[in-house]
């Protein structure tokens, strides 16, 4: 076997290799063995035909190709030793450029190789978000209009009343690709004076309802800015049509312990107030995480060298599509019905949409695999068993989990929740390091690490993302078997 070895610019190598006739022909034997292991041959037992027969009843064609099939399985492994290449996935047969000989075509894809940048120097203050009497005062009028008693009156419309109607829009010049109709007696209803929940139609737009009485209409314009968040809409001038299908008055009930009691089953007022403050912090908090996380994870990777072959991300790219069709199914809707509402072909749609959001993510988590290694992160045993019981449990009341039971092994389900578990100990434990490094906080020096591991605890795991699990995990059995390709 001789080969030659060429790097791709996209992290892939590619292998060109030769084989020599004689072992070509030993692996044809061996398929035609396989071919009548499988099929019967007339005057032989299973397995037992020679070449020449099997060639004549199969065909060349037929005979080289299961030979090829079992060359390759059988060479790919000391191709890959030989050629002292780590692949970061499954290589693909990309020609053959003869058979007979054989001269293959393979191309190999890489580990990612990350650099990481001066990340040391990025500054990044992390500040909590504050909970106000305001922040509070406005979840407890969230309520009171809940439970707000309604009256249907005929006066016009005023601040604090529900006003009903149906909405007709238009767009005005819309593009030629666009159709200008948006609504067409779409049932509404506000609260004027109220923020709005939705986007659409604008923000301000309750203030149009003032003075409108029930049967009353109205028309007016709006011309969306650019940067207005609704994309199609931006610079958009658009017709409205409003029909007013009733008004009513609202009562909202008085705030005190009785209502706490009412809307929460609390004993007093000041404890719903601190239930209320203690979600909104809680809830505040992992939105101001996650987006300083993402900002301070995004300024690393701009200092940073990254590459990674196209599988990973082609792997990445299915898991975000998955899970957004996972997603729309709890909204009852599936894909195709998605993207004819939104018009836009599925093709357009990874490209644009889910090819981003996947490309983001791979990159994230590269990064703060190497992170870990950079920064000599340890998972302690307990804490790793904490998290995996916590993962665990998280398993156990998905509406799922007894189709994820059906078709993983216990053993399996098991290492599945433990490396999971791992990453997202390790996950949370490198956001710390990195959160410390951009506030500026002392940090144990590297060589002081160093100093520090010599007397390294039984309990102290070393860890690199998910396989740091791997010394704890149940062990399978080993099963031969081929390959079958699961979405």
């Amino acid at each position: 076997m001789k080969f030659e070895k060429k790097a791709l610019k996209d992290n892939q190598v590619q292998l060109t290799v030769d084989f020599d006739q004689e072992t070509f022909d030993k692996y044809k034997n061996s398929a035609a063995r396989k071919i009548s292991s499988k099929s019967k041959v007339p005057g032989f037992r299973p397995g037992k035909a020679p070449l020449d027969i099997v060639k004549r009843i199969y065909g060349d064609d037929y005979v080289d190709e299961e030979a090829l099939e079992l060359l390759v399985h059988d060479k790919y492994p000391e191709l890959l030793n030989e050629a002292d290449i780590q692949p970061a996935a499954a290589g693909k047969l990309e020609k053959v450029e003869k058979l007979n000989p054989p001269k293959l075509v393979f191309v190999v894809p890489l580990e990612p190789v990350i650099e990481l940048g001066d990340y040391k120097s990025i500054r990044m203050k992390y500040e909590l978000p504050e909970i106000t009497d305001m922040d509070i005062n406005e979840v407890i009028h969230n309520l009171q209009l809940n439970y707000a008693t309604a009256e249907t009156t005929d006066r016009e419309a005023k601040k604090g009343d529900l006003v009903n109607f149906k909405l007709t829009a238009d767009i005005i010049n819309p593009d030629e690709d666009q159709s200008s109709d948006l609504l067409k007696d779409s049932p509404y209803q506000m609260v004027i004076g109220e923020k709005q929940r939705e986007e659409f139609p604008y923000e301000g737009f309750d203030k149009e309802l003032i003075g409108l009485k029930e049967n009353d209409t109205k028309e007016l314009s709006y011309k969306y800015p650019k940067n207005a968040s609704l994309e199609k809409l931006q610079g958009k001038e658009v017709k409205f049509n409003i029909a007013v299908t009733g008004v009513k008055a609202l009562k909202l009930p008085e705030v005190t312990d009785d209502f706490a009691k009412d809307v929460s089953g609390l004993d007093s007022l000041e404890t719903l107030k601190t239930s209320i403050k203690n979600q909104l912090a809680y809830n505040k908090n992992a939105d101001y995480e996650e987006k300083y996380y993402n900002a301070l994870i995004d300024e690393i990777i701009k200092k940073s060298k990254i590459a990674f072959p196209p599988v990973l991300l082609d792997d990445e790219i299915q898991q975000v599509l998955h899970e957004f069709e996972h997603n729309l199914a709890h909204q009852n809707m599936d894909m195709e019905t998605f993207l004819k509402l939104n018009k836009m072909e599925e093709a357009d749609f990874i490209e644009k949409e889910i090819k981003p959001v996947a490309q983001r993510q791979l990159e994230h988590s590269l990064v703060l695999e190497q992170l870990s290694k950079a920064e000599n992160i340890e998972l302690q045993t307990e804490d790793l068993e904490r998290v995996y019981r916590q993962t665990m449990y998280e398993y156990q009341t998905r509406d799922d989990f007894n189709k994820i039971k059906r078709e993983l092994s216990p053993k399996k389900l098991a290492n599945s929740v433990l490396m999971q578990a791992a990453s997202r100990l390790m996950n949370r434990q490198v956001l710390d390091r990195i959160k410390q490094i951009a506030n500026g906080e002392e940090i144990t020096k590297p060589e002081e690490q160093e100093e520090e591991k010599v007397e390294k605890t039984p309990k102290q795991v070393k860890a690199d993302s998910p396989k740091a699990a791997k010394k704890m995990a149940v062990k399978e059995p080993y099963v031969k078997r081929e390959e079958v390709k699961n979405e």
